[in-house]
């Protein structure tokens, strides 16, 4: 793994404490600063830049995947030694009702990826930017912590924040097979405007429980999302899965890179 919490020094700046869009009275793992200065761009106009995560919040995460690996074996050295930061800027919402985009100003968060896809990441976040995709926070996963069983990041938690995260070395929740966020080649986008849903004998069951999903609303990914930011890329997107509907997750499935093969399955 490469050093992760090495890639950006933080500033000594005035600390606070987010708040979860849905929740007005939710306090956030997040830590975040304010940091005045000029954002070139298509919104150079906007200079305060609100930073949800760095590369330094990565901190732990090599430790914790120790712990992980005893559980589910170890990770893919092509993978592992893989791994890498992009620092990627978006809009936020204006409030907690999470139906307006603040384009007062810019926020910041650190993505881990694979580095095959790197710049993927980092060119499909610039044109969300430029056509102001609101996206409500970017923190790793590993801020989260590990689940009970300590056989991944505790997705659920980072589902509850509205958090969108990509590597996390965990199986699928519906089969035992490694999740393509174990590659570190997905990424989950605002899971309360975009929650997995699952239909089984007793009904359906929506990840995050307080998720709802509503086409058109903004931060929603939908077919228009695909054909305008992903297909162009090799990226699907998991709200055209018969089951379940993921309608946060997004991945790399065509193409290849000299540590892997991207594929459908």
């Amino acid at each position: 793994m490469k050093n992760l919490a090495a890639f950006i020094i933080i500033p000594a700046l005035g600390l606070f404490f987010g708040v979860g869009c849905s929740d007005p009275d939710r306090t956030s793992v997040v830590v975040s600063y304010t940091e005045a200065r000029t954002v070139p761009g298509p919104h150079a106009q906007v200079t305060p830049v609100t930073f949800h995560s760095t590369a330094a919040d990565t901190a732990g995460m090599e430790a914790d995947l120790r712990i992980i690996e005893r559980k589910l074996g170890r990770l893919d050295p092509g993978i592992r030694d893989e791994l890498t930061v992009v620092q990627v800027r978006y809009f936020a919402f204006t409030d907690s009702t999470c139906m307006a985009v603040d384009t007062s100003q810019l926020r910041s968060g650190a993505l881990v990826v694979h580095s095959c896809i790197a710049e993927e990441v980092r060119a499909l976040f610039e044109e969300l930017e430029r056509d102001t995709f609101p996206i409500a926070r970017v923190v790793p996963i590993n801020r989260y912590g590990l689940n009970a069983d300590s056989t991944g990041w505790d997705d659920a938690a980072s589902m509850a924040d509205n958090n969108t995260s990509a590597f996390n070395y965990r199986s699928k929740p519906t089969s035992g097979e490694a999740s393509k966020h174990a590659q570190g080649i997905a990424i989950d986008i605002n899971p309360r405007q975009n929650p997995m849903v699952r239909v089984n004998e007793v009904g359906a069951l929506v990840e995050p429980p307080d998720g709802r999903y509503r086409p058109g609303t903004p931060g929603t990914l939908d077919r228009a999302f695909t054909a305008r930011y992903l297909a162009g890329r090799g990226w699907s997107w998991g709200g055209r899965w018969p089951r379940p509907q993921d309608h946060q997750h997004i991945e790399k499935s065509r193409g290849n890179c000299p540590h892997m093969r991207f594929s459908l399955k």
